[in-house]
């Protein structure tokens, strides 16, 4: 079982990820389209992230 400092942690750096796959995809919409965070959420939740 995690700590509540480490679950913290964890979510820290699971938001520090979404945002940088968010800027990835935005920077590149040639390759990947017009895509919003709920767009991107609902494709890692297909995952279970």
């Amino acid at each position: 079982m995690m700590t509540k400092e480490e679950l913290e942690e964890e979510q820290r750096v699971q938001k520090e990820q979404l945002a940088a796959i968010f800027k990835l995809i935005e920077d590149n919409k040639e390759t990947f389209g017009e895509m919003s965070h709920g767009d991107v959420q609902e494709q890692l939740r297909l995952y279970d992230m």
